[in-house]
């Protein structure tokens, strides 16, 4: 309460106008966002949604190719131990170990898909709780953070720095 007292009598005083925006709500952003786009939807960034269906057609494409490539070379890899006849002509001449290397790699390719599907909703679920978060923040072009590197030479002595100049108009 003191707070923002003191906010307003410096707001009067130097006759800054405060204006205040509308806070969404973090919760139900990321409630929302269990359906992915929902929390997007719900924090008015109507943008992101259809990067977030790509981003997850993408990847579901990914696992479905990957994981019939890695049956089809598992297949013909069983045969091959089996010392049947491989049923798929591209891998009837292809030797064991190289059916076992691609029968790994398809494999590993495809659980990467599921890990990215998982690294995207997750993300979801953060970018809306942080939009939500950041709703009411000001960014206005009346703030302004410059940081410039310096180099000063004096005496002998070489200096290297950072300078940061913060601009409230």
């Amino acid at each position: 309460m003191n707070q923002l007292l003191a906010q307003k009598i410096l707001a009067d005083t130097v006759g800054i106008k405060i204006t205040k925006v509308p806070m969404a709500d973090p919760k139900k952003a990321t409630l929302y966002s269990l359906i992915p786009g929902g929390g997007q939807i719900y924090n008015k960034k109507y943008w992101k949604v259809p990067v977030i269906y790509v981003g997850f057609g993408l990847l579901t494409y990914s696992f479905i190719f990957y994981n019939e490539e890695y049956n089809r070379v598992r297949t013909a890899y069983k045969q091959k131990l089996n010392n049947e006849p491989i049923t798929d002509p591209e891998f009837a001449n292809v030797p064991e170990e190289t059916l076992l290397r691609t029968r790994e790699s398809y494999g590993k390719s495809r659980d990467l898909s599921i890990i990215a599907m998982a690294g995207i909703y997750v993300l979801n679920l953060v970018d809306a709780a942080v939009d939500a978060h950041l709703k009411g923040f000001d960014v206005s072009d009346k703030l302004s953070l410059k940081i410039k590197p310096s180099y000063n030479y004096s005496l002998g002595n070489t200096y290297v720095a950072l300078n940061f100049k913060l601009c409230l108009k």
